[in-house]
């Protein structure tokens, strides 16, 4: 094994929709969670401006809340039943206080909100927590009141409510502060100052699926599965209660929020359609509809100026006053909610490609669409719609199936796209598989449908030929449930100059011997189409009439993946079922050699002769077919602490500089990303000591590392340190002149003053 040093990276992704966003006192930013940090966003670019790192073995973040005595601490309530104290440094700094353990053994927190010491009776800072024993498969939740200081219990009620978002709340603070919590059809209320309960109970088709409190009066809110949302007025007194009632949804209420001034509160679910309803006027209502996905969390700024909307495809939408999009907060888009299938309950069905025109990661993006990621920017670029269609919310009584992408391939120079799209149906119901092939157009700089067709047998997989012809011959393959076709594109009109090309069908494979078809691939040179038929593989040379030129067998196990060598390993063909890995010399036609682990997943880069095996444990071997040696492994990838995180898809992605031949090491060519089942895109790294030395100093010299935050500790840096002497080595870490271009680049809210940087700006234009 080599003795480089590897590391993992997060480069996008994670859930920032876990929890409702909370706005800034001043309403200019957004925190939210995403796995154990915490994310600010500006409110008006939706752009991140800081990211505060916390500490993994906490758990993610549940929720977030200022403390009630100092809105300049943060808290966040974290899985394994930690809160950790935040303090605001500026706007886009912060640092730990201290972090505070709850009295909770065993248990998983579901959510938590502070209470200030003046609304309830034990005159401390608390904190209200619904919490579930770990080791149970019971999903109803306790709730609890704790210490804010200490983490001891101060209440805990009796009752077990149902384990839904937004199943309790708490308000009446400028009346009798109350807590209300729901469970099936029934409503518990407790008066915070004495804790004593009364109940509300609907009728029994009826259950509630969101409590939320009047910020300031005894009016308490709920949202049923019915759709209706009822305001009960003077809550706490049985006897004066009376209701109101407002329908507009049809499918069952996923939030409910008032605003801080209680005349109007917002409400949203799976129609995909944000309204704001009017307390005074049951019939006036204002909608925002064709939301991107189902809403989730609803949350609004304190002057009620503006209103965060987090919806099911992991983005946060910035909706102002008077229902209008300001502004759209989108991490790695989720695209898999629109299907219930089985084979759409896997995250990102259409598996992952690579782009190399653009440099982006290609997977599923929007319902019906897919996204493409840029490598270089580390962001999302853009989506592209394939299936065309409007997408179809679900009903009540019935669903609503909607077409999405099941599978994607991108020839090697990015000329074509080929994707299949499948619409999930019932037992009575069987729609065609629809293949569709794409060709790049230059003019409008994006994909253009070039050929649609439609497959009775389902297309498990679909595979370019690797282009080796200058002219751009190309072909593509398909993979069905016992035969493959071949693919190829041909000349619609005998213009030389701009010739007009579509796809045909030119070939399908025969039966062989009733075994399944599980994978296939092409040679390096792309004259070789290797398939598995169960234990067997099949060699067929492209050119040749003959179906089947001659075939491999080794065992009974069926063969799951086939990866083609590549440069010096070209010849060798590894083949891998769920109990070991095959190599085969194509030329000779034997085994050379057999390796028992377990494989969950084959990836091959394209630049170099490396291979890397991902195993059911999360376990990664790096090799190359000709070496028996291993290059490099790392078991459980992922740590303790994170069981139930699993790799989806990995693919090796040519670097900007690569260059295609020996590398010394196995990331000189390509980086190895991997998707997790927790939607987030990681990646293998070389460590690089002097980068890493380089990045601790800045981070233990600097407030942040945005330009305008060099600039201000840089100046109080020479500010404090006018008697020391300075470093001579500060200055490389730093380039001013590079600085002060880049402020230029940043948004106008974090700007300085320009008149104040001309001097600098023109001083760096004359050193350039």
């Amino acid at each position: 094994m080599t003795s480089i040093t590897v590391e993992l990276t997060k480069v996008e992704g994670g859930n920032i929709v876990r929890h409702p966003p909370l706005f800034s006192i001043n309403g200019r930013f957004i925190y939210v969670g995403c796995g154990s940090d915490i994310n600010c966003f500006s409110v008006d670019s939706g752009k991140l401006v800081a990211n505060y790192i916390g500490d993994g073995n906490f758990g993610q973040i549940v929720n977030l809340c200022f403390h009630p005595s100092d809105d300049k601490v943060l808290i966040a309530i974290h899985l394994n039943g930690v809160i950790v104290f935040w303090k605001l440094i500026g706007t886009q700094a912060a640092k730990i206080l201290k972090h505070q353990e709850l009295d909770l053994k065993k248990c998983h927190i579901i959510n938590g909100k502070c209470l200030a010491k003046q609304h309830c009776s034990y005159n401390v800072d608390c904190i209200f927590v619904s919490y579930k024993l770990q080791a149970t498969d019971n999903d109803d939740i306790i709730i609890g009141l704790f210490s804010l200081e200490n983490g001891t219990v101060l209440h805990k009620f009796n009752e077990i409510f149902e384990n839904l978002p937004h199943i309790w709340s708490f308000g009446g603070f400028e009346e009798v502060p109350y807590f209300a919590a729901a469970n099936k059809n029934i409503i518990h209320i407790y008066d915070l100052l004495n804790y004593k309960k009364n109940k509300i109970r609907l009728g029994s088709d009826r259950t509630v699926t969101v409590v939320q409190c009047h910020p300031n009066c005894n009016i308490l809110s709920i949202g049923d599965n019915t759709g209706r949302i009822v305001l009960y007025y003077n809550v706490m007194h049985k006897s004066t209660r009376s209701q109101t009632v407002y329908h507009w949804h049809t499918l069952p209420v996923n939030d409910v929020v008032f605003t801080n001034s209680g005349n109007h509160f917002y409400s949203g679910g799976g129609e995909n359609v944000l309204v704001k309803w009017f307390v005074e006027n049951i019939e006036t209502r204002h909608f925002l509809p064709r939301l991107p996905a189902n809403i989730l969390h609803i949350s609004v700024t304190e002057d009620n100026q503006y209103i965060a909307v987090s919806t099911q495809d992991n983005g946060i939408l910035i909706v102002n006053s008077q229902n209008r999009i300001h502004s759209t907060i989108q991490k790695f888009t989720w695209g898999v909610h629109a299907s219930t299938e089985k084979e759409f309950e896997k995250g990102f069905p259409a598996g992952v490609a690579f782009d190399s025109r653009s440099r982006s990661l290609v997977t599923n993006g929007w319902p019906g669409h897919i996204q493409f990621f840029s490598l270089d920017q580390s962001q999302l670029s853009f989506n592209l719609d394939i299936v065309c269609q409007n997408y179809i919310t679900q009903t009540r009584d019935q669903s609503a199936f909607n077409a999405d992408v099941c599978l994607l391939a991108i020839s090697d120079d990015s000329t074509w796209l080929a994707t299949v799209e499948r619409r999930p149906t019932d037992e009575n119901f069987i729609a065609d598989d629809v293949l569709k092939f794409w060709s790049f157009n230059e003019k409008l700089q994006s994909y253009s449908l070039n050929t649609y067709t439609s497959s009775v047998d389902r297309i498990t997989k679909v595979l370019f030929r690797p282009s080796v012809d200058s002219d751009g011959l190309h072909m593509a393959a398909t993979l069905h449930e016992d035969v493959f076709k071949l693919w190829s594109p041909y000349n619609l009109s005998e213009n030389i100059k701009s010739p007009i090309k579509s796809w045909q069908h030119e070939y399908t494979s025969k039966h062989f011997h009733n075994q399944p078809l599980n994978a296939i691939s092409f040679s390096e040179d792309g004259c070789i189409l290797a398939a598995a038929f169960g234990p067997s593989i099949i060699l067929k040379v492209l050119d040749d009439s003959d179906d089947f030129k001659t075939s491999l067998t080794h065992g009974f196990d069926h063969i799951r993946l086939l990866q083609f060598g590549k440069n010096t390993s070209s010849w060798m063909l590894v083949a891998a079922s769920s109990m070991r890995l095959l190599i085969w010399n194509v030329l000779s036609e034997t085994l050379l050699t057999t390796i028992w682990v377990q494989v969950e997943r084959l990836i091959a880069d394209p630049m170099s002769e490396f291979m890397a095996v991902f195993t059911p444990n999360n376990d990664v071997f790096v090799f190359t077919p000709n070496d028996k040696n291993i290059i490099y492994k790392k078991e459980n990838i992922f740590g303790k602490n994170n069981k139930n995180t699993s790799i989806l898809w990995a693919i090796f992605a040519p670097n900007l500089d690569c260059h295609n031949g020996q590398s010394s090491s196995w990331l000189d060519n390509s980086t190895l990303y991997m998707l997790t089942n927790q939607q987030e895109l990681i990646k293998f790294n070389k460590t690089d000591t002097l980068q890493n030395m380089i990045e601790a100093f800045v981070d233990n010299s600097f407030t942040n590392l945005t330009p305008l935050g060099r600039i201000i500790s840089n100046n109080e840096i020479c500010h404090n340190t006018q008697t020391i002497k300075k470093l001579p080595e500060f200055e490389t870490f730093i380039d001013e002149d590079k600085s002060a271009f880049e402020i230029l680049e940043e948004p106008a809210y974090l700007m300085f003053p320009l008149e104040s940087q001309l001097e600098r700006i023109l001083l760096a234009c004359l050193k350039t």
